[in-house]
């Protein structure tokens, strides 16, 4: 035994009481738990977050269709027309919601957030719009979500969603 320790090796008898024990185990065991729960509790809350802002953009499509049909004639029958007139409606009901970043709502040509699409139906003129006023309204939202980094990693990845949600509609006919 006195060789065992001058020649620097280790007894075998500590060895197999070391691989028997198992006090450290439940910790990395609760440890593995918790981060697996933090990771699906992060991701529940960013999911919420998504469908959240996506039932503000159906909202949004929604309320420029209403207001549309309702003054679309007014305005003249122009869907590039239309998209300009609903943009403060559709950003009002876009910033209701505390989950969108308002540093991202930009208007423009280039990558506007939310791009707003209009049709009308090429047919519909002053005269027949009451039967060839069909219109829809498409609105595109651009989110971002930030997803952990993979085990091993520091840097986390961004995730891009576009939520798009379209409306159709019909001028209102009025006496």
């Amino acid at each position: 035994m006195d060789f065992l320790l001058t020649c620097g090796c280790l007894p075998m008898v500590p060895v197999v009481k070391l691989a028997r024990d198992e006090r450290g185990s439940i910790v990395v065991q609760a440890l593995f738990i918790v981060a697996i729960l933090l990771a699906t509790v992060y991701m529940a809350v960013e999911i919420w977050k998504v469908v959240s802002i996506s039932q503000s953009v159906h909202a949004a499509a929604y309320q420029a269709a209403k207001y549309i049909s309702l003054n679309g004639m007014n305005w003249g029958l122009s869907p590039s027309g239309w998209a300009e007139k609903v943009w403060p409606y559709v950003v009002t009901e876009l910033t209701n919601n505390p989950f969108v970043d308002e540093t991202s709502l930009r208007s423009g040509a280039y990558g506007p957030n939310p791009a707003i699409t209009v049709w009308l139906n090429p047919e519909c003129n002053r005269l027949n719009y009451c039967r060839e006023g069909d219109f829809w309204i498409k609105i595109q939202w651009v989110h971002a979500v930030w997803l952990p980094p993979r085990f091993g990693r520091a840097a986390s990845s961004l995730l891009r969603m576009d939520l798009i949600q379209k409306v159709d509609g019909q001028l209102e006919c009025f006496p």
